[in-house]
């Protein structure tokens, strides 16, 4: 008899193995059964119950743990056989059964059927009945909404045993769990359902989207048991993984012997997994399992699977804040009952648009472990749709995910075995409502507060690549509908009109961001006081715009710190006017040599000029000179007694204004 694949350990979190040895041989073979269940050997126990059956033992009990072995392997068909033993013949079952063998039916196929039990689930637990949901003729117009985005290949990796399980690992590897042979002798197995490890490996991505050049990854992060679901930061410097609970080499376990399953980290040390690290509570405990994280697309929360406060079997979705340098906070949140249900939510994977992707028995779907996309609403609720039935099959469909490019990959057992397949979107997943953020606003006539039309709205990436451009109507207003987690720059300008910049920063999926500009003549300037004043060629910007004085280390050229906020107005002020030019002069007082004064002022004129380029200034709009000690404007020439306040008078900068068509 074949048993599904070793990635049902994971979707389930109970990764679970015994460190303190099998039992001593029990007298009653009801207790070894009872026995091995208990540790999640469920191989095993489904076995000993089958032979407990055709003894004669039929009680309600043999026949609920023999569903469970059945359901925790993915067995569906026979699943649904034994759990409809204890409904026939009991009353008094608890309502997650009732779940369970709508599931398995689900999982077989038979849908109308599934969704008979579920209406009696609902109106056991006083729920909202959602049982429509699941009729075969609603389930399938559901899917076949979302269906045909969606181009697939296999790819080389794929082996014999179980591959599933990619992250990306920057623009051109994966990280990946296999269970392909790795040279060790004994190949050890795994209680639940017998087989072998899972290790992790790096694979190249090829330009068609395949995977080749399988290697495992160096470091520490690999052991003799299980470890998988990697998720890479950008940088790639942090990785976040699950592994069975381990310490010093060896499994560690709770006072029960379970070991359950852990989220860990390890550092990227000159191209070495190194520094391996298991969070702290609440993330991970020895009595309950966590694993399978996801970074957001922001890398502020991490996502992860976990099973505590629930009986064995069902998983839910989790998220944690993460704060600068990968630490995680303990502000551990379990998404709501939009995402969670009574079934198994697991692996879940979120994109740089902000949906979230996850898998599920619990919602909707052709059977087994279906793939859904989550996205929230202005009200902050989820909404959740089935991505299709290229992706989906009715078997177990998982491990999710999605590049910029469209480009992912996700693991199937559609084949009977484990396998990576990468595909290609071919159009957005529909929601049913706009899930993008909104960037919006008008320009104003400052003088005459009016809205003015036909201002040319330009927006920039982070990459300063213009990507569209805008005309305000005839109110002055303009909206973008922009991506979510990038960075813009909005430029507003018209003819006759000062230019204005924006800086617009990464904005949440459905997030709506103002972004007004007040614009007036190119000519005029306003000043902290809100008046404004008109600017005429040959003014010095310095008394224009009340500019402290510009200072220089003594008897040197190189600017102060203090005065770099001083140049940064002329800067805002000749970005928002690219008409104007300046000639920056620079003067000094009359003590010292002629000559040197002379060089000391021009050397202090082009370090000005020097610093405006560096700010983004076009150096054709821009000349220095240096008059030393020749343009003083006092009295305080050679010889003459003055005091240092009159001799600071004549140490000075003037910014004078020129214009250009």
């Amino acid at each position: 008899m074949i048993y599904k694949n070793i990635k049902t350990i994971l979707f389930l979190l109970l990764a679970v193995v015994s460190i303190t040895g099998t039992l001593n041989a029990q007298d009653k073979k009801l207790e070894k059964a009872d026995a091995a269940y208990n540790k999640f050997a469920f191989v095993k126990a489904g076995k000993l119950y089958e032979k407990l059956i055709k003894n004669g033992n039929n009680s309600v009990g043999v026949y609920t743990k023999l569903g469970d072995c059945y359901y925790f392997n993915a067995r569906y068909h026979d699943a649904a056989e034994a759990y409809s033993k204890v409904l026939e013949t009991q009353t008094d079952v608890a309502s997650e059964y009732y779940f369970r063998y709508a599931q398995a039916l689900n999982n077989s196929q038979n849908y109308d059927e599934a969704a008979k039990i579920l209406k009696v689930y609902y109106a056991k637990k006083g729920d909202k009945d959602l049982s429509d949901n699941w009729k075969q003729a609603k389930l399938m117009a559901d899917i076949k909404k979302q269906s045909d985005r969606y181009l697939l290949k296999e790819v080389e990796i794929n082996t014999p045993a179980s591959d599933f399980g990619t992250g990306f690992y920057g623009q051109d590897k994966v990280v990946y769990a296999s269970a392909r042979d790795t040279g060790v002798i004994i190949k050890r197995k795994h209680s639940w359902n017998e087989k072998s490890f899972l290790k992790l490996y790096t694979a190249d991505i090829s330009v068609d989207g395949g995977l080749q050049n399988p290697t495992l990854i160096k470091g520490d992060v690999n052991t003799k048991y299980h470890q998988s679901s990697p998720a890479i930061t950008k940088d790639g410097k942090t990785m976040f993984f699950t592994r069975n609970n381990y310490k010093n080499g060896k499994l560690d376990a709770n006072k029960e012997g379970i070991s359950y399953l852990k989220i860990y980290t390890a550092q990227n040390i000159n191209g070495e997994w190194k520094n391996v690290k298991a969070l702290g509570y609440p993330i991970n405990s020895d009595d309950f399992s966590s694993g399978h994280p996801a970074l957001s697309a922001d890398e502020t929360q991490l996502f992860f699977v976990s099973d505590r406060n629930n009986k064995f079997g069902n998983s839910d979705l989790y998220v944690v804040s993460l704060k600068k340098g990968g630490f995680v906070s303990n502000d551990v949140r379990k998404l709501g009952d939009e995402i969670n249900t009574p079934g198994r939510e697991t692996f879940p994977f979120v994109d740089n648009k902000g949906i979230l992707y996850f898998s599920s028995d619990g919602h909707p779907g052709l059977g087994g472990l279906d793939v859904f996309a989550a996205m929230k609403d202005t009200e902050g609720v989820y909404h959740v749709v089935n991505v299709g039935d290229e992706i989906n099959s009715a078997d177990d469909d998982f491990a999710y995910q999605i590049n910029e490019s469209k480009m992912g990959y996700f693991s199937s057992n559609r084949d009977g075995n484990d396998n990576i397949y990468a595909f290609t979107e071919t159009r957005p997943v529909d929601f049913g409502f706009i899930n993008k953020p909104i960037i919006f606003g008008k320009a104003i006539n400052l003088s005459e507060n009016v809205p003015i039309a036909e201002v040319e709205v330009d927006i920039y990436n982070d990459k300063n690549e213009k990507i569209t451009s805008y005309l305000t109507d005839k109110q002055g207003k303009y909206q973008y509908t922009a991506e979510p987690y990038k960075n813009y720059t909005i430029i507003f300008k018209k003819q006759g009109l000062i230019q204005k910049t924006k800086e617009v920063a990464a904005m949440q999926p459905m997030e709506k961001t103002e972004v007004n500009a007040d614009l007036y003549n190119d000519r005029q300037v306003k000043l902290d006081d809100n008046s404004i004043v008109t600017i005429k060629p040959g003014d010095d910007l310095t008394k224009i715009i009340n500019l402290k004085p510009i200072y220089f280390d003594y008897n040197g050229y190189k600017i102060r710190e203090s005065s770099k906020a001083e140049l940064n107005k002329i800067v805002a002020l000749m970005n928002d006017r690219p008409k104007i030019v300046l000639t920056i002069n620079s003067h000094t007082d009359s003590r010292g040599r002629d000559e040197f004064n002379m060089k000391l002022s021009e050397n202090r004129a082009n370090a000005t000029v020097d610093y405006l380029i560096e700010k983004g200034i076009s150096p054709d709009r821009l000349s220095g000179h240096g008059y030393g000690e020749t343009r003083l404007i006092n009295k305080c020439s050679n010889g003459v007694p003055c005091t240092e306040a009159e001799h600071q008078l004549n140490r000075r900068s003037e910014f004078i204004v020129g214009f250009r068509e």
